[in-house]
């Protein structure tokens, strides 16, 4: 072959006919931002691969040239029915490393779910049940996907009865230890590295990924598979980032007519703090199974009191305004830190603490609504009074089902102040002073502590 012959074939982009080890390039698949993926044949067999070979621009990166080999290395040692088998790796001579894997037939669930719309419960936890064995396999082997999403999941064509799909796309994969396959040190504290849609906020801080990370994203598949959408959605990536980090995850239920069982699970997978989450793979699928059969699922129940703090500027705010109101939100979040309140959301002027419940709830609700009403009234004992200040509005409830969903419960009003559902001053005798909310039942508003010389006005029944 001459050198022309031959720079035409092993180009920049491997023409037809290339021979890279055993395969030979029959035409580009999908070209991406560090690799190209080809359909290529075996010379021998005739059998059909995909053939990712890295982008000559990267091939001299250390970095990336090892990520790249890490890869090939992980998917060697993971062989499992519903993860891409690898088939062949090596390096084109120009240094160029390459992986052969397994031909998939079929498409990814992000273009299934574009084609078609949603998946039914039953279809989602069939898909989940596979997915679920193939991150089982990594997880036990000590790898962590870390890029779990709809794009990396493959339904084979011609799966007869049970659909049948492949976990793709390692190439970002952590190990969790030393002897992982894939392990290394590429990727330190610091780094993000995942798709923004499904990212967990341990990710989007760069901090260590570990199975809780995948279950996270998972959870963001099952979304995504009953509703046709994902959870949170933004025109920059730093909106959806901030959703990730700060905001509930909405309902499948909300969207979709799926049981609201769904929606525990989904919620359970995606909290904020991966010590919240379940603890493997099992108990997800476990709790998705009874939801599908339309039992609730075996998701703690967590009663709590939750405190809405809302900021605020008697006129339009300047430059000034913002900063203080910033500062002010910045202030509470530290006294409810230092009371054993847990800040469970924070947004562009405003936050969320809870406080479990225990045995006894009266000294928690009371707690909590004494230093609501020190940061409603209290501004002159900070070191910016004047037009900024808090609303408030305090309820109890059960944590993941109803106290992270706010626009089923906060009610703010124009002039501000304090308020509390019935069911955080039942109970309360004589502590606090309140009056109804007019037209708002149920609600009433907390205008202090009472004294012998201003009994608490009583609660009408609460229904």
């Amino acid at each position: 072959m001459s050198r022309n012959d031959d720079e035409q074939l092993y180009g920049e982009v491997l023409a037809v006919g290339a021979q890279v080890g055993s395969w030979v390039v029959e035409r580009v698949h999908y070209s991406g931002p560090v690799s190209i993926l080809y359909r290529a044949r075996d010379i021998r067999t005739g059998t059909p691969a995909a053939l990712k070979v890295m982008h000559a621009r990267f091939s001299a990166a250390s970095t990336a040239l090892r990520r790249f080999r890490r890869e090939a290395a992980t998917l060697q040692r993971l062989r499992h029915p519903h993860i891409v088998g690898i088939l062949e790796h090596g390096a084109l001579p120009d240094g160029r490393p390459f992986i052969a894997m397994e031909w998939l037939e079929g498409g990814d669930l992000a273009a299934e779910l574009a084609a078609r719309g949603p998946l039914s419960p039953g279809e989602a936890l069939e898909v989940l049940e596979q997915v679920g064995a193939a991150l089982q396999a990594a997880h036990q082997a000590g790898v962590v996907h870390r890029d779990l999403k709809a794009q990396n999941v493959v339904r084979l064509a011609g799966g007869g009865e049970t659909p049948r799909v492949k976990l793709v796309d390692f190439g970002i994969a952590k190990g969790l230890f030393p002897s992982s396959p894939g392990a290394s040190p590429l990727t330190h504290t610091g780094s993000v590295l995942g798709t923004p849609l499904s990212m967990a906020p341990e990710q989007i801080r760069g901090e260590p990924p570990d199975v809780r990370t995948d279950l996270y994203a998972l959870g963001v598949l099952l979304f995504q598979l009953v509703t046709g959408r994902t959870p949170f959605q933004g025109s920059t990536q730093h909106e959806v980032e901030e959703q990730h980090l700060h905001a509930p995850p909405p309902g499948a239920s909300e969207y979709a007519p799926v049981p609201t069982a769904l929606d525990a699970v989904v919620r359970r997978c995606m909290e904020k703090r991966r010590e919240d989450r379940y603890p493997d793979v099992e108990a997800v699928l476990e709790d998705l199974r009874r939801g599908v059969r339309g039992l609730s699922p075996s998701v703690p129940v967590e009663q709590a009191v939750a405190l809405y703090l809302e900021a605020r500027v008697d006129s339009e705010p300047d430059d000034a305004d913002l900063e203080q109101l910033d500062q002010l939100l910045t202030h509470a979040a530290k006294r409810l830190g230092e009371l054993g309140l847990e800040v469970r959301m924070e947004g562009v002027g405003c936050l969320l603490a809870v406080a479990p419940l225990r045995e006894d709830p009266a000294p928690t609700r009371a707690r909590v609504l004494e230093e609501a009403l020190a940061l409603v009234e209290d501004t002159g004992g900070l070191p910016f009074p004047g037009r900024v200040g808090l609303t408030a509005m305090v309820h109890e409830g059960e944590l993941t089902r109803e106290l992270l969903r706010l626009p089923a419960w906060v009610v703010t009003v124009p002039e501000g102040g304090l308020l509390a559902t019935e069911a955080v001053l039942r109970g309360m005798g004589a502590s606090f002073l309140s009056e109804p909310l007019s037209g708002a039942a149920g609600l009433r508003r907390v205008t202090g502590k009472a004294t012998t010389h201003a009994p608490l006005l009583p609660l009408t029944p609460h229904e």
